[in-house]
């Protein structure tokens, strides 16, 4: 096994969560930082541009390929989700690693006492260890879905109708409190939720996989890189920001529900 492929290379999708940002840098550092045993681990912080709905599954893609070719594993890791006690080590099967944290999340914190809750047991979404070659193999996440939802879904059926087998390995973290858009304050789907429902029962309507929808099909510009601030000592020259321009389009409803929120 070659050095690259025990590297990790975390991509983290990023838009308007500076908060949040503020406090995954400096937390994340630390973690890996006081590892056992240390993983090599480079982080691309991927910023959509404004301007578009935010398209996570896309902005994954995007951050994929920059890290590729200096990796042997990739951690698709969400903003909000702060590791307390969980194994980055490598894998050789798309892994899920958050099982404690997410349970119940609010809908809108501070206006409603909605919550939202996660099975944790079936998710492929928040914290996902993934090796290239599987990644490359499902041809990534879908770049249909814009705005909130169902990314994570699509990828579970991509990994699952390629017969490719997954693990889980326990992992409990801190998340961060923020309003889902999925949601309404009365807990009820939103409207940008609804639109991405309809477009992901019409990709697998007929039970095959999707041609030509992901990695394949990405396109996006690189606007400006830069190295992230605030990291954990020692951690310097491992994390990066880089901001992208997606040169696709949203569907019309995609962007109706999202001039309309």
């Amino acid at each position: 096994m070659t050095t690259t492929d025990r590297r990790l290379h975390i991509v983290v999708p990023y838009r308007d969560r500076e908060a949040h940002l503020r406090e995954f840098v400096p937390r994340v550092g630390a973690y890996f930082a006081t590892l056992a045993e240390p993983i090599d681990y480079r982080v691309t912080i991927v910023e959509q541009e404004a301007g578009l709905p935010f398209n996570r599954g896309a902005i994954k893609n995007v951050g994929f390929l920059l890290g590729e070719a200096d990796s042997g594993y990739t951690c698709l890791h969400d903003i909000d989700y702060l590791p307390i006690d969980a194994d980055y080590s490598r894998v050789d099967r798309p892994t899920p690693i958050l099982s404690f944290g997410a349970e119940q999340r609010p809908v809108a914190p501070g206006r409603s006492d909605q919550t939202v809750t996660t099975d944790l047991e079936s998710t492929m979404g928040g914290v996902l260890l993934m090796p290239n070659d599987v990644f490359r193999r499902i041809d990534g996440y879908s770049n249909a879905y814009w705005g909130w939802g169902y990314e994570d879904f699509d990828l579970s059926l991509r990994i699952r109708s390629r017969r490719i087998p997954t693990a889980r390995r326990p992992g409990r973290f801190e998340p961060l409190d923020h309003d889902n858009e999925g949601f309404n304050p009365d807990a009820s789907a939103s409207p940008i939720s609804r639109v991405n429902k309809r477009v992901f029962q019409a990709n697998w309507s007929g039970g095959t996989i999707p041609e030509e929808d992901g990695l394949s099909s990405l396109s996006f510009e690189i606007l400006d890189r830069r190295p992230c601030d605030g990291t954990h000592p020692g951690a310097e020259g491992r994390w990066e920001i880089v901001r992208v321009r997606l040169t696709m389009a949203p569907l019309p409803g995609q962007l109706a529900a999202f001039k309309a929120r």
